[in-house]
C-alpha cells in the first residue's frame, strides 16, 4: 500500500505566509512529506473558473489550472507523481452540490457531453504541453448523486435534453474518460465516490455504473468516519466491492482531528452509557478515537493497518497542510455569493484535523502517516 496527500490550498497558503515546522525545523511541505514521509503522490483539485463577473477569485485555493500548474511543478521537482481531480465546477463539488460551469449553462445535454470532453482534453493538452505527466485523473469528485447538476442527476429520469439517470451521468463520464485515454493513455482513471461504509448503495451505483460500459480503473473513497460509518462497515463495503467488481480501491480523501476547532459549533463530543464517543454540532457520528493528538495518531495506526490488511492500494490525507493563516478560509466574499449565500464572515474549519497545528508545528500522527510505517505493518 502507498501514500498520497492533497496539497491543493498550498498556492493560496504559502503567500499568506503559511509556515510548517518539524522537530523545531521549518519544512517545505512538497519536499518534506516525500522525504520524510515517502509520500509517493500529490492529488490536486481543479475548478473551472473560480472567479466572478468582476474577476473577484472564490478562494478555497482558487484552484484554477494556472493554480493547478504551479503546485504540479512543486511536485514533480519533489519527485513525487500526480493526480488530478477533475471537479467539473467553478467551486466545491460534493454529493449534494455538483453545478455546472457557469459557462456551460442553458445548453442541451448533448452539447454538454461534447464541451466536457472538449474542456478536459485541452486542459489535459496544456497540462501535458507543460512537461507535466499525470499518474491518475479523477473524472469528477465525490460523484455518489451524479456530477454536473442538472444534466446528470442520478435521481431523475434521462431525457435527450436534459440527461439524468445513469445513462446521463455515464455518458458525461465516458466523455472525460475518451479524452484521458486520448491525452495520458497510461493514467489511472478513478471514479470517486463516497458513502464509503454504505454497502448496498455502493454496490448498487457500481452495478448501474458498470452496466453502462463506463471505461475506469480504480474506485475512489473518501472515507471520514464521522461522516460515512465504522471500521467494520468501510471494509465490508471495500471487500464486497473487490469482490464484485475487481477494481483497485484508493482512499482518495481521509482525515481526522487532533483537537477542539476554533470554528464555533464545527466540534463538540460527548460520551454515550457505552463510553463511546460521538460527535455533535453541525454533524452527528461515531468518532472511534479522542480528538486529541493522541487519538490522531491512533486514528491512522488503525486505518493504515486495516487498509492494508484488506488489500487497499493507496490512502491520501485530504489537506494535510490546511492550517491556520490570517486571509484564508474556505471560500471568500465572491464563493459566498456563488454558493447562495449571505456574504459574512468565512472560515478555515479544516485547521484542527490537519497533519500541522495551529501553530504549524507537526503533530505526532505525521510520524504515523509515512510509508516507513506503512511498510513496517
Amino acid at each position: 500500500m502507498k501514500l498520497g496527500v492533497d496539497l491543493s490550498i498550498m498556492d493560496e497558503l504559502l503567500p499568506l505566509g503559511a509556515k510548517y515546522f518539524y522537530s523545531g525545523k521549518e519544512v517545505e511541505p512538497f519536499s518534506f512529506f516525500a522525504s520524510h514521509s515517502g509520500i509517493s503522490m500529490v492529488r490536486l483539485r481543479l475548478w473551472h473558473n473560480p472567479y466572478d463577473d468582476k474577476g473577484s477569485p472564490y478562494g478555497g485555493g482558487t484552484n484554477d489550472l494556472d493554480c493547478f500548474l504551479r503546485l504540479a511543478k512543486k511536485a514533480k521537482d519533489a519527485g513525487m507523481s500526480i493526480m488530478l481531480d477533475f471537479h467539473y465546477s467553478d467551486f466545491w463539488v460534493d454529493p449534494g452540490r455538483q453545478r455546472v460551469p457557469r459557462a456551460w449553462e442553458g445548453k442541451a445535454f448533448s452539447e454538454i457531453v461534447a464541451i466536457l470532453y472538449e474542456y478536459t482534453r485541452k486542459t489535459l493538452t496544456k497540462i501535458k504541453d507543460e512537461g507535466i505527466e499525470l499518474a491518475a485523473i479523477q473524472v469528477g469528485n465525490e460523484v455518489t448523486n451524479g456530477m454536473v447538476f442538472p444534466y446528470g442527476k442520478l435521481w431523475q429520469e434521462c431525457s435527450e435534453n436534459e440527461g439524468g439517470g445513469f445513462k446521463g451521468f455515464s455518458e458525461l463520464f465516458k466523455a472525460g474518460c475518451r479524452a484521458c485515454r486520448e491525452v495520458f493513455p497510461s493514467a489511472l482513471i478513478v471514479c470517486h465516490v463516497e458513502h464509503s461504509a454504505s454497502k448496498e448503495l455502493q454496490d448498487n451505483f457500481f452495478t448501474n455504473f458498470i452496466a453502462e460500459g463506463v471505461d475506469f480503473d480504480v474506485i475512489g473513497e473518501s472515507y471520514y468516519p464521522y461522516w460515512h460509518g465504522t471500521f467494520r462497515e468501510l471494509e465490508e463495503n471495500i471487500r464486497n466491492l473487490q469482490g464484485k467488481f475487481h477494481k483497485p480501491i484508493w482512499l482518495v480523501e481521509t482525515g481526522y482531528e487532533w483537537g477542539e476547532s476554533l470554528v464555533e459549533g464545527h466540534h463538540n463530543e460527548f460520551a454515550n452509557e457505552k463510553g463511546e464517543l460521538f460527535r455533535v454540532g453541525n454533524i452527528e457520528g461515531r468518532v472511534p478515537f479522542p480528538t486529541t493528538l493522541q487519538g490522531q495518531a491512533d486514528y491512522y495506526k488503525e486505518l493504515l493497518s486495516r487498509m492494508k490488511h484488506i488489500g487497499v492500494d493507496m490512502v491520501f490525507y485530504w489537506e494535510p497542510t490546511w492550517t491556520l493563516v490570517p486571509g484564508n478560509a474556505w471560500t471568500k466574499e465572491a464563493g459566498q455569493i456563488y454558493c447562495g449565500l449571505v456574504p459574512g464572515k468565512a472560515e478555515n474549519d479544516w485547521a484542527n484535523e490537519t497533519l500541522f497545528d495551529f501553530d504549524g508545528n507537526a503533530t505526532p500522527a505525521i510520524d504515523v502517516f509515512t510509508q516507513s510505517f506503512v511498510d513496517s505493518l
